[in-house]
This record gives C-alpha cells, structure tokens and sequence, in this order.
C-alpha cells in the first residue's frame, strides 16, 4: 500500500503558546484537491507505543484512498516538545488537536478535516470541537464520556504493575510523586490527572456547525461508552456505530501488533458515503492554496465557539528549536535511502553552544520505535544535546517509520540479523559525512543492545557501547530456547504466572511444539559447556586493547546477568577496566517503573562523562 503513495513527510507545527508539535503528513499520489483530510490522533502512553506501527499503515491506507492524513504526537509525547509534568497539559493537548485541524485543512486545500480519536485522544478531538475547532467529522475507537473513567484504569494497571516489578528490598527508590499516576511506563502528572478526573465529555456544548458526522467504535465487542453515544445523538447531525474488531490485536506487544484491517475498511467505507453536506469551508475563505484569510476565523461558522486558546494558524517548519535548561537545542528529521526504501530518524543537536566531536546513535529496543522504552531516548537526546553531544534516534528495517516489513518481528530472532547492525553502521555514515560528529557512543535496550555490542566490536568510529538489558551477546536459537526451557518451563514460580494468566498457556504450547528435539539437546548440551566458553573473554580482549567503552547495566532478575554471575564472569575488574556494571532496581525488561528509568538515566550520563572527560585528556 505504501509503494502507491510518496514517502510521509516530518514537519513540526508551531503554535503560540504550546510545545512544538511534531507531525508525519502522508499525501495521496493525486496532488489535485482532496474532499477530506484525515487528522489521526495517537492513544496514551503504552497504547500508543503497541499500536504506532499499525497506525502508520492505516495512514498509508487513507492516504491511497485519496485522504491526505497527518499523524501527530501530543505535547509531552513521542517526538514533540514538552515533558509530562509540564503544566496545563489538557489544554495544550486540545489546542495541539485543534491547531493541527486547522493546518492540515490549509496546507492540503482539502474541505472537510475528520479526526481520528483512540481513548484519550478521542477525548481530546470531543474537548477541541466543543473550543471550536475546524474538525467537520469525528472517528472515536474506546473512547470514554468521563476522564475520571480513563484515569481510574490507568491507576489499575500501575497497581497491578507496581506489585510485579516491585524492587528488592537492597534497593532504595523513590516514589512517584504525590498525585501522578505511572502505568506501562508513562505518567500523568497530578495536575493533568485532576484536569481529566474533571472532564465530562456529556456537558461539553458542541456548535451547531461542528462534528456533522461521528463514527463510535466499539473494541472487540464492548460496547461503546452509552452516555457519549447519547449526547453525540443529541449533537451531532449523524452518529453512527460500528465494532471494532481488532483492537486487542492492534495493541499487542510491539513486534505483535497488528494492524485492524477490518476497521480500515469500515472507516474508508464511512468517509466516502454519499449524502454528505457538500460545502464545510464558506466560499471565498481560502485561497488558492488553501491558505486561510484570517488565520482560521473564516473557517468558523457563525455558531461556533471560538477555542479559549487558538492564536493563529500553526507554521510548519523543517527544524524545530527547544530550550533544555539554559540551552538551545534543534531537532529535525532524517531520512536515510536504503535499497529496500528508507530509514527514519530524529536528529538532535545543539542550537548555538559549542559541539563536541562526540555523537550518539540511540537505536530501537525490540520494536518500540525511536523514542525508545517509555521515551526515554527522547529524554536522553535533548539532554545530551544542551551539553553539546548530537544524537540521532534511529528506526531500524521494519520499525517505527523505517520502510521494511514489520510482521517478521514476530520471530524474535529477526531482529539478530547482521543487516541491522549494517544499518546502523550506514547511519554513522550519514551522521559523519555531515560533520556532526567523528567518534560515536551507541545506546540500545535489549536487542537495541545486542546491535550496539557488534557495533562497536565492527566500527572503529564507535569508540562505547551503553547496553541495557541485553537479552544475549550472541545470538544462537538454541541458547535463546534453552534459556526460555530453564526460565519459563523448570521453574515452580513461572508456573504460577501460567497459572495466574500472566502468561498464556498458548506461549507455553507453542514454545514446546516449536523446539524440535534435536533443538532442545542442543540447548541444554550448550548450558553445560557454558563454563567453558571463552568467546565472550575473547571479544572483551579485543575491545579493551582498542581502548572501547562498555557499559552494562541490568534490571533485576534478567536472564543474562543470571547467567554471567552464575559461570563467574561479569565483566570488569583487573582485566577488563574498560566494562562497568550497573545494576537497575525493578524487575521489569524495558524499564516501565519511574526509578528504573531515573537510574537507567543516571547511569547513562556517567557513561557519557567519562567519554567526554576522555576526549578532553586526548
């Protein structure tokens, strides 16, 4: 679907008043004028992480149907500006969906905008349209009457979460602070959360002239939120309903997901019924270009109400500027041509400080896209990037917005493929031919660690490798099933979690009828020659006499560090001065508990440190 379309186009909305707001524009191959736009609006938190990659499809799927379709991160979120505990959040979510309507309606000539809403983000179009926002038509999927409901179930999942990947009692952390609410790794600051306890999606008075058409979807067979569906009869001109079957497919684990072929069906269905009004934009409003007249109030009909927010239309922009404590620092998209299409990436640099020769590629950690676990690459580069290092968050083959085909993911093993670190290395490549940086640091998690280790055991311009939680250093199908076999089949307590439902008998199953045999004793020949492998020795060798950084560091529990302390050989000491530890509190892979993250971050800045101190010595 994507081949019969150009490739999205980055671009950062600026409006007065908010965060910088950071947006991906599919266009239809047919330049000509466009009857609706689609404006499509991300979930909240771990949702929007599970389901990112389906959502780029159903946007190159509107956008071959003709519907040119913009897919936008809220302030605080994915790659715009802004950080969660920012004030008045609600608000500067609601004019970041309003602002955008309005943009996307201008820049495209297109005469209807319809909003697509996932939970949150549904809340928000309801709240922006209600303000007066320019959106004509509305396609809301679980979207609840009341934020209190919203909050409710994510303070549900982080108590859940909070008894699982509890810290051992060794380890000292802070709580969250008084108000927030953290689940899947994503928190509402107590500000927002009371902002939303407060938000009523019933009492919201919605202009005559707004939301002509509303399509509520339910979520694989629950219905939709009776009290919504009610006020919007009452409202809106036409409310239809439909299922929305493959919702629970859809936010699966990342490398799971998949997309809701079904729903975008249903939803191009709807957006092309006949019998819709044929005029949304007054005559004589936009020129030719589609640019508006008065920055948007021509748009308004004569009962709408203005938004207590809007200031004017929102500019585009190829870069956008950020300020990090005392610093300046710029963002802008990169695309690298590959043979299978291209890679996506987020360049960070300082604006007007002095750069160092040093820069960083922070990669993906299994399929979660360039923000990295629970955005914290995004954290990391701006960081990094008022101290002077530039860093590039990367997408690799098949993830995030990078061309390639995302379904192999589901074998876990490819994402060990030697073509990965090969695109890394092209990356470096890119970064270095536009004088950004010589020497380079490679942060990953997981398999982001796994590509990050050969990277700097290949490239003699990646001078440290920041490896969090790497799941192996060398990847073998026998050792990773063996590992699964002690962890998750030998193991009383494992049991108990097949038993709870913490994990599905079916995984079980499936790991039992999927290992042959001759797999199995394979594996377990492999854990018990483990004492006398010396490959790992070897490579720490080479990497230490070319004077290469490396930093592990491990959350509790995980599976690799086990097995290292269990043969006797964690990395450091007398012979490998050049490898450092660091262990992480909370029993969770990808660091979904607040104090695994602030460690993770710590440790993270001292690497650095001690490569900038280097570099100063050289």
């Amino acid at each position: 679907m994507s081949s019969s379309t150009p490739p999205a186009r980055g671009v950062y909305l600026d409006v007065g008043g908010i965060e910088p707001i950071f947006g991906l524009l599919h266009m239809p191959a047919d330049r000509g004028q466009h009857e609706t736009a689609v404006l499509l609006c991300p979930p909240f938190g771990w949702e929007d992480i599970c389901s990112y990659r389906s959502r780029r499809t159903w946007a190159q799927h509107l956008a071959a149907a003709g519907h040119p379709t913009l897919r936008v991160d809220l302030p605080g979120a994915g790659d715009s500006g802004g950080s969660p505990g920012d004030g008045g959040l609600l608000d500067s979510w609601t004019e970041a969906v309003g602002s955008a309507a309005d943009w996307l309606r201008a820049s495209t000539g297109s005469r209807r905008v319809a909003a697509v809403g996932i939970g949150l983000s549904g809340m928000l179009i309801c709240r922006a349209a209600a303000q007066g926002a320019l959106i004509d038509e509305a396609v809301l999927w679980a979207v609840p009457s009341k934020g209190r409901a919203f909050v409710r179930e994510l303070k549900a999942f982080g108590r859940m979460e909070s008894s699982k990947f509890s810290p051992h009692a060794d380890f000292t952390v802070q709580p969250l602070p008084r108000g927030y609410v953290g689940a899947g790794g994503f928190v509402l600051s107590a500000e927002t959360a009371r902002a939303l306890d407060r938000l009523d999606l019933a009492t919201l008075d919605l202009p005559d002239d707004r939301l002509q058409r509303v399509l509520l979807l339910e979520r694989d067979g629950i219905a939709v939120d009776a009290r919504l569906l009610e006020h919007l009869r009452r409202s809106a001109r036409g409310v239809s309903v439909a299922a929305g079957a493959g919702y629970n497919s859809m936010m699966a684990e990342p490398q799971e997901a998949r997309p809701p072929a079904e729903v975008f069906a249903e939803v191009e269905s709807w957006l092309s019924e006949p019998g819709r009004d044929e005029a949304v934009v007054p005559a004589g409003s936009a020129d030719a270009a589609g640019s508006p007249l008065d920055e948007g109030a021509a748009h308004r009909g004569a009962g709408a109400t203005p938004s207590v927010l809007r200031t004017g239309l929102a500019r585009e922009r190829d870069t956008t500027e950020l300020t990090v404590g005392d610093a300046v620092i710029r963002e802008r998209p990169l695309a690298i041509e590959q043979p299978f299409g291209r890679l996506f990436g987020v360049l960070t640099e300082p604006a007007m400080q002095e750069t160092t020769d040093l820069g960083a590629v922070l990669l993906n950690a299994g399929a979660i896209r360039r923000i990295g676990p629970n955005r914290m690459w995004v954290e990391l580069a701006r960081r990094w990037a008022a101290r002077g290092v530039p860093s590039l968050r990367l997408d690799l083959e098949g993830l995030g917005d990078s061309d390639g085909d995302d379904t192999r993911f589901a074998d876990v093993a490819e994402l060990y493929v030697p073509q990965l670190v090969d695109q890394v290395q092209t990356a470096i490549d890119v970064v270095e031919a536009h004088g950004i940086a010589q020497r380079f640091m490679l942060v990953g998690l997981c398999s982001g660690a796994y590509w990050s280790f050969h990277g700097v055991l290949r490239d003699e311009r990646v001078i440290a490798a920041c490896m969090l939680n790497p799941r192996t250093l060398f990847w073998d199908a026998s050792q990773e099933t063996v590992r699964y076999l002690r962890r998750g089949l030998f193991q009383p307590a494992s049991w108990r979690m097949v038993m709870r439902g913490d994990v599905h008998r079916s995984r079980v199953g499936n790991v039992i009828r999927g290992a042959p045999r001759s797999l199995v004793r394979r594996a377990v020949a492999r854990v018990q020659a483990l004492g006398d492998s010396d490959q790992l020795d070897l490579v720490l060798d080479l990497l230490r006499d070319g004077d290469k950084q490396l930093l592990f560091a491990f959350s509790e529990n995980e599976p690799l560090h086990e097995e290292l302390e269990r043969q006797g050989r964690l990395p450091g000491g007398e012979r490998w001065p050049n490898v450092r530890l660091e262990l992480i509190p909370g029993r969770d892979h990808t660091l979904r508990p607040h104090y695994s993250q602030q460690r993770a971050h710590e440790a993270l800045d001292r690497a650095l440190d001690r490569e900038l101190s280097r570099g100063r010595v050289a």
